[in-house]
Order: C-alpha cells, then sequence, then structure tokens
C-alpha cells in the first residue's frame, strides 16, 4: 500500500521545498548530467556536469498540488552529452534532490528542449513539476 497524504499537508511540504529552495544567497538551480545518476543524493556525481539552470527567485510556484520551476534563462552547456538526471541545488549550494531528465516527450521529472547537449549550446527547461 502507497502513503496518502491530505492536500493540506501536500501543500505544506510543497511550500516547504520551496522554502528551502530558496534560502541562500544564489538562486535554486538544476545542474544537469548524463550517465548513472548516483544512488544517493548526498553521493558525488560520477560525471561531468552538462549545463547548470539557474530558477527564478523564489524558484517556483506552488498551485493545485503541484510546485512548478521556472527558470531564469536558458543555461550555457559546458561539455557535450546526453542529458539522464538533474541535482536541484539550493541558493547555499545544498542538495534537494535528484531527479530524471527526458525531452519534451518523455517521463522525466526534468524535461528539456533537448536532452542531446552541445558544447557551447543553450538548454532550456521546458518544464519541472514536483508533486
Amino acid at each position: 500500500m502507497t502513503v496518502a497524504i491530505t492536500a493540506a499537508h501536500n501543500a505544506a511540504r510543497l511550500a516547504g521545498t520551496l522554502a528551502f529552495l530558496d534560502d541562500g544567497p544564489q538562486p535554486a538551480r538544476l545542474r544537469v548530467y548524463g550517465g548513472a545518476r548516483p544512488a544517493s543524493p548526498d553521493d558525488l556525481p560520477a560525471s561531468a556536469m552538462l549545463v547548470e539552470i539557474a530558477l527564478t527567485k523564489p524558484a517556483g510556484t506552488v498551485a493545485g498540488g503541484l510546485l512548478t520551476l521556472t527558470q531564469q534563462a536558458d543555461g550555457l552547456i559546458t561539455a557535450t552529452g546526453v542529458a539522464t538526471w538533474a541535482r536541484l541545488v539550493n541558493g547555499n549550494d545544498q542538495t534537494a534532490m535528484d531527479m530524471d531528465c527526458s525531452d519534451a516527450s518523455g517521463s522525466g521529472d526534468v524535461k528539456l528542449a533537448s536532452t542531446t547537449l552541445y558544447l557551447g549550446g543553450d538548454a532550456r527547461l521546458v518544464s519541472a513539476i514536483l508533486g
């Protein structure tokens, strides 16, 4: 059996996540990687970061039982590769969570315009919605 929480509890949980993301002097960021995702968000990535996408501050909005993250601008790609997962960090560079990446038609938690990234190009966040 899965855990079921109330709408009020979910709203509080998402508001807490948003507050954690907005903590610190910098905006929250999505750090996108290729390769295998670490077993835990506490583990260091085994691959190079492909792109970092800065989020707005606040990092998104909570509505309808969902936290929708919003980007400031497209991220500059710093390494060529295929995006497979992303690490969400807050304004103090503390890790919040790891999520799967896909293109806009895929099932990833983080959807990019394209998962094939080329050094020097731009990466656009299509959506990142947490429930």
